[in-house]
């Protein structure tokens, strides 16, 4: 075949044979005749290509370099040297031509040579081919895209050299928004021309819409920062910039995957951190994430085998001034196989990027209510709280889930408070509102935990009828010399107790603390003072079960406090006591008149003097009241009531009252009234039973 295409019948029979098949190929097949230069190339490639001119059927290597990339033409013309000067046979590159319509079109030339008889560099056979490289390559700038990326990391690390850098325009959705998305497509390929001009660039790519890889022939942190530097000011005028930079070094990346992972993290760290900066890879990061992803597969098996590992523990909640036990936190623990205990800061955040936090909150809540249910033994009204994550809100069934969970496990809705992370964002989420409320139907309670660390505001938490507030240890620590969280904390527990409201001091880790917070008078106590989070054996020895040691060092520790307080002019007493004890209870009326609206918002105390069997609405509190006055006496308990709205003295009544057990008593009513609110006239006062009370 060799000796047949040296002779000239045999290149022209060549010739039409190589024309022949090119119709088969979206190729674009040549001969070079490397002594003539001369170029023969064959199919369509006139309509796209300025290859030839006035008509010719060949070309030459000049010609040829009118259409290659400037940026490659170097390349291109030392590789045809060597096969001119028989130093190679293979001519195998990937460079860019420029088409008729000076776009950047990526294309492989591949050819072989044919020598002649003196074994001289003779012919080259080829072909051209756009296709093969359609996927390697961006469009829109011309520069090599993230598959090219990943291919020459390969080859790169081999070498072992250099640095890989990663560049984000900061903000390009944004540019976009405000110059038109012409601009921001501009912007990229100014940015990709001036990036693979730089001096030490050794490749440049196009590997997101605003993200760019550089691979750099640098040696060191220093160069590396200059060369971004240089992209930085040389772009001042129309963007800024974030970037990462990795060595490439086979003694810290086992592959390219790891490499590229390594140059993300780093990315993201200076991300997080601020735009317009670099940021260098730290062994420490990859380490992390290579922990963080055995964590993550540990936590995956967990859940798999019945949520092995996983345990809740309980920090109690106490009642300000008493100190006895209101209800329990929740809290979710685990222990690793391999690290033994992992601190919650650790593997919550995995649980929810990988979203297992939906199964494990489930499994949470089941645990914590059946363990409720067993200490409800002892103490009926004990409540537990349990934490709830942003993504299990979306689940629009959430609601159904909960409320089947405390079905199965066999308690009313009121022993459970839900807490929601303050952070999350109430009044974005209709799905997450149409939950609360819908799990409030069934007197689940809800708290926002963190209080004071994110978004929502006083206003829009009591049209959410959220049920606690508890207020962040960052305000709690060292109240008793910060001025500002005082008067904040005291606002917050003011705002609460108008809008019957519970408030829960979170972290309190000192006597000093607690006095100071008891005289603004919160209603739940929470922090390592008493107890840190810990097992429902130690909880149940220390909280509920009297008889135990645990139980008795705890009361005697509650004294030392009493007698801490008494030393600093603190009287310990607990007014809800004192009113529980002798049957008066309290309430707020809210009145629209224009609108016939009555509400009756009433302490537990009340409610134990109303005898109501269930968690009433406001509306529905006001109705039992009303609707059981004396017919005798209805006039005259609606005058009273008017008296009040339209003076200033407080109005005490007294009238027989139809009571659900006990059947017709006599109670003691008193009241004023006092600022509005939301437009509507309040009332506020005390109501007790005075029937077989002495004296009365």
């Amino acid at each position: 075949m060799d000796n047949f295409l040296k002779t000239g019948s045999g290149f022209d029979t060549a010739l039409k044979l190589i024309e022949t098949i090119n119709t088969t190929t979206e190729d674009f097949l040549f001969i070079w005749d490397i002594k003539e230069d001369i170029r023969w190339f064959f199919g369509d490639i006139d309509k796209n290509y300025d290859v030839r001119k006035g008509g010719s059927q060949t070309n030459s290597t000049e010609d040829m370099l009118k259409i290659i990339h400037p940026a490659d033409r170097k390349a291109v013309v030392e590789s045809l040297t060597q096969i001119s000067n028989g130093e190679k046979d293979i001519h195998n590159m990937d460079y860019r031509w420029i088409n008729r319509k000076g776009e950047t079109v990526w294309i492989n030339c591949h050819g072989t040579v044919i020598k002649d008889n003196e074994n001289k560099s003779q012919l080259m056979i080829g072909r051209v081919s756009e296709e093969n490289l359609r996927h390697l390559y961006n469009p829109l700038t011309s520069l090599w895209n993230k598959n090219k990326l990943r291919i020459d990391l390969k080859t790169v690390l081999e070498n072992n050299g250099g640095y890989l850098m990663f560049i984000d325009i900061d903000g390009l959705a944004a540019i976009n928004l405000s110059h038109g998305r012409e601009y921001g497509d501009n912007l990229l390929k100014e940015v990709a021309r001036f990036c693979e001009n730089l001096k030490f660039v050794k490749c440049a790519y196009h590997i997101d819409h605003n993200y760019f890889a550089l691979i750099l022939n640098v040696k060191s942190e220093f160069k590396a920062r200059n060369v971004f530097e240089e992209i930085k000011t040389a772009m001042a005028d129309k963007c800024t910039f974030t970037a990462s930079a990795v060595p490439i070094d086979r003694t810290l990346f086992i592959d390219e995957t790891q490499l590229l992972d390594s140059v993300n993290i780093t990315l993201k760290k200076a991300k997080s951190i601020s735009n317009n900066r670099i940021e260098f890879f730290s062994p420490t990061d990859l380490s992390e994430k290579i922990s963080t992803l055995a964590l993550l597969e540990e936590l995956k098996n967990s859940v798999e085998n019945n949520f092995e590992g996983f345990e809740v523990y309980y920090q109690p909640q106490l009642r300000a001034g008493n100190y006895d036990i209101y209800g329990v936190e929740a809290l979710l623990r685990y222990n690793s196989k391999t690290r033994g205990r992992v601190f919650p800061d650790e593997f919550i955040p995995v649980l929810e990027q990988s979203r297992l936090i939906k199964d494990v909150g489930m499994w949470v809540l089941k645990q914590a209510l059946e363990q409720c249910k067993k200490w409800r033994k002892s103490i009926p009204m004990l409540r537990v709280s349990v934490n709830f994550s942003a993504l299990q809100f979306e689940d629009a069934l959430l609601g159904e889930k909960v409320i089947d969970v405390i079905n199965k496990v066999g308690l009313s809705g009121d022993a459970l408070t839900i807490e929601i992370t303050e952070s999350v964002e109430l009044h974005n989420s209709e799905r997450l509102i149409n939950i609360i409320k819908f799990l409030k139907e069934f007197n689940v309670n809800f708290a926002i935990d963190d209080f004071g660390t994110g978004y929502s505001n006083l206003s829009y938490l009591k049209q959410l009828n959220i049920d606690e507030i508890k207020i962040d240890r960052i305000f709690v620590s060292g109240i008793e010399k910060d001025t500002y969280n005082h008067k904040l904390i005291s606002n917050v527990i003011e705002f609460a107790k108008v809008n019957s409201i519970r408030t829960c001091c979170e972290g309190v880790e000192s006597t000093r603390e607690l006095a100071t917070l008891e005289l603004l008078l919160p209603d739940i106590i929470q922090g390592y003072l008493f107890d840190k989070p810990n097992t429902a054996e130690f909880i149940e020895k220390t909280y509920i079960n009297p008889s135990s040691n645990e139980y008795n060092e705890r009361l005697k520790f509650i004294k030392k406090i009493y007698e801490y307080k008494e030393k600093m002019g603190v009287i310990h007493f607990d007014p809800k006591d004192i009113l529980r004890e002798n049957g008066v209870g309290l309430w707020m009326m809210r009145i629209d008149i224009e609108k016939n609206h009555f509400e009756l918002h009433a302490d537990e105390t009340m409610e134990r003097i109303l005898a109501v069997d269930r968690k009433f609405t406001p509306k529905e509190c006001y109705e039992h009241f009303s609707t059981r006055v004396h017919p005798d006496y209805y006039e005259y308990v609606n005058d009273s009531i008017s008296k009040m709205i339209n003076g200033t003295n407080s109005v005490q009544i007294e009238f027989p009252w139809l009571h659900p057990i006990l059947g017709d008593v006599m109670v003691r009513f008193s009241g004023k009234r006092v600022k509005n609110s939301d437009g509507m006239i309040v009332l506020e006062g005390y109501h007790r039973i005075i029937t077989d009370v002495t004296g009365a």
